[in-house]
């Protein structure tokens, strides 16, 4: 299987919340909107989309916010920090170094979903090793 794109949905009752929040904070562009479903892409990464379904629909049960985490990748996690705590998101989680190579913090969308803003950063040497040991040749 080759695997073109990718695309989390979300069935939820805040379709219009939703689409606002991923278009005002992280530039997604609208690709569709009818009265239940909404989908947008990320520019910067056309096969990357987030799309929002109602709950009604046969397809998809209601979504609780519970157990999803979706994780962006971003060069300047810092500034990205400062721009969504400057426009009043709230932060879930603080800026952080973990030990596994990564600087992150967390937001939450408008259903609840943990948003893990990252930028990678030097692993600790016990993280490395575990890497390493993974790697094939």
């Amino acid at each position: 299987m080759k695997i073109k794109r990718v695309d989390v949905t979300i069935s939820t009752n805040k379709m219009q919340e939703s689409k606002e929040f991923y278009q005002k904070y992280f530039n997604f562009k609208l690709v569709y909107e009818s009265p239940w479903y909404i989908e947008l892409v990320s520019p910067q990464m056309p096969t990357t989309g987030i799309s929002f379904t109602l709950p009604q629909r046969e397809a998809g049960e209601f979504f609780s916010g519970k157990g999803i985490i979706i994780s962006y990748e971003v060069d300047d996690v810092d500034a990205e920090y400062r721009r969504l705590k400057d426009a009043g998101l709230d932060i879930r989680q603080e800026v952080q170094d973990k030990p596994w190579g990564e600087r992150s913090f967390v937001v939450d969308d408008p259903n609840g979903v943990h948003l893990y803003i990252y930028q990678t950063i030097e692993p600790t040497p016990e993280y490395k090793a575990l890497y390493e040991a993974f790697k094939t040749e």
